[in-house]
């Protein structure tokens, strides 16, 4: 047997688990232990990821496209350090989605559990992606499927609108990731994400940037949608896992001087923007997007500084303590531990899942790094906020509840770790070195500020609604759209009269006045003959 096919088996167990459940959904409809087969399929593809990082590196190509003159590169899948760990989250947050679902069993019915399977493992697939031709596809993939579940509700006008251009900015992406690729044969080379020159990585951190609604800066769509908090949470997390690995990629090969103010430029734009909206939001639920937005931030930021430890870091901290605020349905004061430890894993202090972070702020240190500190302390706010708000009591609840659904959050924090000191086996042109301790003091200086004003709150300080709103709807960048968006407007009304003009009875009157009056101007600047 190929070894390298076991690269494949979380992909296909995640696969195959949904299609079971379909089918005994068709054969028996009164079937009621479909969060059973769901559970057992991802516990099957935990352990089935975690035994891949004994594979580094690894690739297999899924099939051979022919002839080779037309099509030079075929559907390929990469196994290295970059790759594993966003493996790794993605499997853990599946995992921890079905097992805190025990909560929500009222809630949630077979299908919802299907589609977490169906979307991790495309999400997977674009993880693994050793091209752009895979990954253009798992993209697609991807978005088609967001598109039909946002699209499928009874939804107003303006967001149907909304949903579209979302779907047309991430279609931009692709077209970006598709221009790369072109770039490197007009530079007679054929674009793999093991030899990114410099000069290509730009479009893939932009459509990275695309897709991650950071540059340029563009808001989410926001509307009330039907989806739970499980379900929810993994729709919004594995499509970003799907970009965030772009990003390391694109740190690790270099980006081009000349651009790296402009992208931190966006960037910080888009981290302001998304902290303050996220520090200020009902809940963590409303707040969802913009803590995506603003760890995607700071993954652009470190990979524009040509920082991928830093930019993995982010990545994944976004990920999985994210999902731990996210999936937490119940509180009790047993659980604090694991809410602690999600804090902790987005501080980058020493010693800490996301230690890493920190080289985001290496030298050389410029002013720009003041607003990714900033943000990060709001973020960090933010999360102790929400994690400090009451929640559904497990009082009462069945003795199995209260063991299944504590594990579901402490895969979490646990896989956080794991990733953090297991996969630095660095196949990337920097060390996978944990920064030194004198280099830690951007960690503490978050905490320092988050802290202070953490007590601020506490003793009855609140940011002015008018400051939040005006720095919202400034720094959204809202205002540009909507104004681009009327003149686009204006200019289709204008050639809507134009042509009502010339198709009427008077058409061609005024073609020959045009025509005559173009005559007039060529003639007098000495063109016309």
């Amino acid at each position: 047997m190929n070894l390298s096919l076991l690269l494949l088996v979380p992909i296909l167990i995640l696969i195959i688990t949904p299609l079971i459940m379909l089918i005994i959904r068709i054969l028996q409809p009164d079937f009621t232990f479909f969060w059973l087969i769901a559970a057992l399929g991802a516990l099957a593809t935990w352990p089935a990821v975690l035994l891949l990082h004994l594979r580094i590196p690894e690739s297999i190509t899924l099939v051979t496209w022919k002839p080779e003159q037309i099509l030079p590169v075929s559907p390929t899948l990469l196994l290295d350090s970059i790759s594993w760990p966003f493996a790794m989250a993605l499997a853990t947050l599946v995992l921890a989605v079905i097992l805190t679902d025990v909560t929500r069993v009222p809630d949630v019915n077979w299908s919802a559990w299907a589609s977490s399977l169906a979307i991790s493992a495309i999400s997977m697939l674009a993880v693994f992606a050793g091209n752009p031709l895979t990954l253009i596809l798992a993209w697609g993939a991807i978005d088609l499927i967001e598109l039909i579940i946002l699209l499928s509700p009874a939804l107003e006008s303006a967001d149907r609108e909304r949903i579209v251009i979302l779907f047309a900015t991430r279609t931009a992406g692709i077209v970006l990731l598709i221009a790369a690729g072109m770039a490197a044969r007009s530079n007679g080379e054929i674009l793999t994400f093991t030899n990114i020159s410099p000069q290509v990585s730009v479009y893939l951190l932009l459509a990275c940037g695309l897709r991650l609604g950071v540059v340029p800066l563009h808001q989410p769509f926001l509307g009330d949608m039907p989806l739970r908090r499980g379900l929810g949470t993994l729709l919004r997390m594995a499509p970003t896992a799907a970009s965030l690995v772009l990003l390391t990629r694109t740190a690790a090969a270099g980006v081009s001087s000349s651009l790296t103010p402009y992208i931190l430029g966006f960037a910080g734009l888009a981290a302001i923007y998304a902290s303050v909206s996220w520090v200020s939001a009902d809940d963590e639920l409303s707040g969802r997007p913009f803590w995506i937005l603003g760890g995607a931030a700071l993954s652009i930021a470190a990979a524009a500084r040509e920082q991928p430890t830093a930019s993995l870091a982010w990545g994944i901290a976004t990920l999985l303590s994210g999902g731990l605020l996210f999936l937490l349905t119940a509180r009790h004061r047993f659980l604090r531990i694991f809410i602690f430890l999600g804090l902790l894993g987005f501080t980058a202090l020493p010693f800490t899942a996301a230690w890493d972070g920190v080289n985001l702020y290496a030298a050389p240190v410029t002013p720009i790094l003041a607003v990714f500190i900033f943000s990060q302390a709001l973020l960090l706010i933010g999360y102790a906020r929400y994690a400090m708000h009451t929640g559904l009591s497990l009082i009462g609840v069945e003795r199995w509840v209260w063991l299944i659904y504590p594990w579901g959050l402490a895969l979490l924090p646990l896989s956080h770790y794991i990733i953090t000191y297991l996969g630095r086996t660095g196949t990337t042109k920097q060390d996978f070195s944990f920064p030194s301790l004198m280099a830690s003091w951007p960690g503490l200086l978050t905490l320092g500020i988050a802290g202070a004003a953490v007590i601020w709150m506490r003793r009855g300080g609140r940011f002015h609604p008018r400051v939040v709103r005006a720095i919202r709807s400034g720094f959204s960048l809202n205002w540009l759209y909507r104004l681009l968006w009327s003149l686009y407007g204006s200019l289709g009304r204008l050639v809507a009269f134009v042509n009502l003009i010339l198709e009427g009875e008077g058409g061609i009157l005024w073609a020959l006045l045009i025509l005559t009056l173009l005559f007039s101007l060529l003639a007098q600047s000495g063109l016309g003959g």
